[in-house]
């Protein structure tokens, strides 16, 4: 089993302003590759892919496409303006204003660090929602391999029944 990034994307929103992730990514000022991962993620498992995609049609700038197979939202970060019409077009509140900067930020999983025998940088500030090691997918706990990153989160078709609602 090969050691990778593992994310609790869960705490990692509700507790946004308050942590200071910081990262190793060299190449843009203030990075921070968590902000690309964040937004990655949230596409990948929050986002309900509405079957009309209100988000992609409000971007005037065609940032936004849909994957046919997938139906999961892909923004391209070098024609999105950070105009923020797909977060005031979504009908859930998936997309909200800050995960979508205005300059794209990636993350190489700390590549570097690792061939000096380091953990990512944002392991060692993310407070505890960001984890370096192995680990397995497992749905009932909403552990999912994402790429090659394992993500902690509740998706919103649990959620909503947890509340009862269809």
């Amino acid at each position: 089993m090969e050691k990778t990034l593992f994310i609790d994307l869960d705490k990692v929103m509700k507790d946004w302003k308050t942590l200071d992730i910081q990262c190793s990514y060299p190449y843009h000022f203030k990075n921070n590759g968590i902000v690309s991962l964040r937004e990655w993620l949230t596409f990948q498992i929050i986002c309900r892919k509405c079957e009309d995609y209100p988000c992609v049609h409000a971007c005037r700038y065609d940032a936004l496409e849909r994957e046919e197979e997938s139906g999961v939202i892909v923004r391209n970060d070098c024609l999105c303006v950070s105009c923020k019409s797909c977060a005031v077009a979504c009908p859930f509140g998936t997309i909200h204003m800050e995960i979508l900067p205005f300059l794209g930020f990636h993350c190489d999983l700390c590549k570097g660090r690792l061939k000096e025998g380091e953990e990512p940088l944002c392991v060692k500030t993310g407070k505890g929602a960001i984890k370096y090691g192995e680990f397995k997918e497992n749905p009932e706990e909403n552990i999912f391999k994402i790429g090659e990153v394992f993500v902690k989160s509740t998706p919103w078709k649990k959620e909503l029944a947890k509340k009862g609602e269809k």
